[in-house]
């Protein structure tokens, strides 16, 4: 593993840590709101990519809850567990441990070594797939993530693809495989280890955001928000094809409020990004709801990988899956 990813663990598992011990102690309590992921990433100084990585984990760990178009909020408060017998008991296996070692002719730092070892190795069987997640555009990233989680044995990592042209050693350890979209495949075959696996994947419209485009009336006008810019063409061509007849549609990017509430006003019909309330501030995501309790018409578009990507990707995984579990048994 490279320093900086060794780094960004410690970051994150951090991050993680802190606000773990907060909701288990009550300083976040159940039911409140947390910040977006931007805000959290603002208030901590980090990537917006370390923070949804924290969120992620602690949404797995059954401690915060992601609610669609409202937020992330901290789940029921979990049981309290008897700490102080469970590390009596781990101490008492430990002191066994090191006794017998002792018997067996080895000095503590050898008995640390191959505990280390044991430690590394069960690690290794318990963890997950890691999927590089490589684009463009947060959104990209936001949905090639998303299709992923259903994949149980994969952990996902969004990287922003700049990262990769700044620091091409990035991707050369700490991933099993990479996933990126088809647009950037060629490219980012080039700057990847060759024996590194590195699989497409085609993005699809949802049939309910198809069926939304293909309701709006004739002669209304469109407007596209997206985060990044480069999203902008993806939205565009996605529904521009399900519109009864050809709009003239014009773009912009949320990161300034007041030019967000100048772009929305000019609009009959303004189109989301996917995954919207967690890449934007809380400032703009209040001005979204300004609009929509004074009737405005918002599409909130959804994107998922194409079923046939999704097949190669998922046998790809438990492929590599099975070949690390056997060669750590064999």
């Amino acid at each position: 593993m490279t320093n900086l990813n060794h780094k960004e663990h410690s970051l994150y598992r951090t991050i993680y840590c802190d606000l773990r011990d907060d909701i288990k102690s009550g300083v976040l309590t159940s039911g409140e709101k947390l910040p977006s992921i931007r805000d959290c990433a603002k208030a901590r100084g980090v990537s917006v990519g370390t923070i949804r990585h924290v969120y992620s984990l602690l949404s797995r760990d059954g401690l915060i809850e992601q609610r669609r178009g409202r937020g992330t909020f901290v789940a029921s408060s979990p049981t309290e567990m008897n700490d102080g017998s469970r590390k009596d008991k781990a101490l008492a296996a430990i002191d066994r441990m090191i006794e017998e070692m002792t018997h067996l002719g080895f000095t503590t730092r050898e008995a640390q070594i191959f505990f280390e070892l044991r430690l590394r190795q069960m690690e290794d069987i318990t963890r997950p797939v890691r999927v590089a997640v490589v684009a463009a555009t947060s959104e990209e990233r936001s949905i090639i993530a998303q299709s992923l989680d259903a994949i149980r044995i994969a952990g996902t990592f969004r990287i922003p693809f700049d990262d990769v042209l700044s620091h091409p050693g990035r991707l050369s350890s700490g991933y099993d495989l990479i996933v990126t979209p088809e647009r950037l495949y060629k490219e980012l075959r080039l700057l990847v280890p060759e024996q590194m696996p590195l699989m497409p994947v085609a993005f699809e419209l949802s049939r309910a955001s198809i069926a939304l485009c293909m309701s709006l009336p004739k002669g209304v006008t469109l407007g596209i928000l997206t985060i990044s810019m480069g999203f902008a063409d993806v939205m565009h061509s996605a529904c521009e094809r399900y519109l009864l007849e050809p709009l003239q549609i014009r773009r912009a990017r949320f990161g300034d409020s007041e030019s967000t509430r100048r772009f929305i006003e000019q609009f009959d019909v303004v189109a989301l990004p996917p995954d919207y309330e967690n890449l934007i501030d809380s400032k703009e995501m209040l001005l979204i709801q300004e609009f929509a309790d004074r009737g405005k018409v918002f599409l909130r578009t959804e994107f998922g990988c194409d079923r046939g990507s999704m097949l190669y990707i998922n046998e790809a995984i438990e492929h590599y899956y099975r070949d690390l579990r056997e060669s750590l048994h064999s």
